[in-house]
């Protein structure tokens, strides 16, 4: 959630969660502030997406855990014993970017895996064109072998251009933000997939279907092509 704007949220006596505490019409019945939102966003993260066995949490195929197994785990670690399940709950319906999904007393991250699961994608066409975040050091290479997912399973892209800007912010300070062209993707034979409202998965993007858009990274393309001209 780096260089979003987080907000405390709210249990309204209705059951259902807000940021705004005008909202809450039938009061309140609790509170999560900003700081610990944040801490127990990321800690949800890297259970779900990385290592569910360090905090002896199952994980099934499909990503998917037991949401009072996660709130025991951590209230068994330090710096987490406040944790209810309200507050996990509250963060997975009010990410911006959809990280989680609910069922029931189940939770699950939807993209972003380093473990083997599968996700099954939302319905819908991914827009024409998507962005990926990434800084001018790693260019050369993106240009020669195209966009992999490394640690994860999958290449992560996003249809919200400052998404892409926060994730490149991430990995270092010149940050080199892509254009995909999803169309060129799936003519190579790769199936573009929607993860979450802003979120596409897919397994590698060809060089091909990849533009720079950031400006001081352009003349590093430029070199880069003039070399495998010669």
């Amino acid at each position: 959630m780096l260089g979003e704007s987080i907000k405390g949220v709210r249990l309204c006596r209705d059951g259902s969660f807000t940021e705004e505490p005008a909202k809450c019409s039938s009061g309140e019945a609790g509170f999560l502030d900003a700081r610990r939102r944040l801490m127990l966003s990321k800690r949800l993260s890297g259970i779900l997406r990385h290592y569910p066995d360090k905090y002896g949490v199952k994980v099934n195929d499909r990503g998917w855990a037991s949401i009072r197994e996660i709130v025991n785990a951590l209230r068994r670690t330090r710096g987490f014993e406040w944790v209810e399940e309200w507050h996990v709950r509250a963060i997975a319906s009010l990410d911006p970017k959809g990280r989680f999904e609910v069922r029931g007393d189940r939770i699950r991250a939807r993209y972003g895996h380093t473990i083997r699961v599968f996700v099954e994608p939302l319905p819908g066409r991914p827009p024409e064109k998507l962005f990926h975040g990434t800084t001018a050091d790693r260019l050369r290479s993106i240009l020669r072998e195209g966009l992999k997912p490394m640690r994860r399973l999958m290449v992560h892209l996003t249809s919200d251009y400052e998404s892409a800007v926060e994730t490149g912010r991430r990995h270092g300070e010149r940050v080199v933000v892509l254009e995909v062209d999803t169309k060129c993707v799936e003519k190579h034979g790769y199936r573009v997939r929607r993860a979450s409202r802003t979120i596409f998965v897919v397994e590698h993007v060809p060089p091909e279907c990849i533009r720079v858009l950031t400006g001081n990274a352009l003349s590093a393309e430029k070199q880069f092509a003039g070399e495998k001209n010669q």
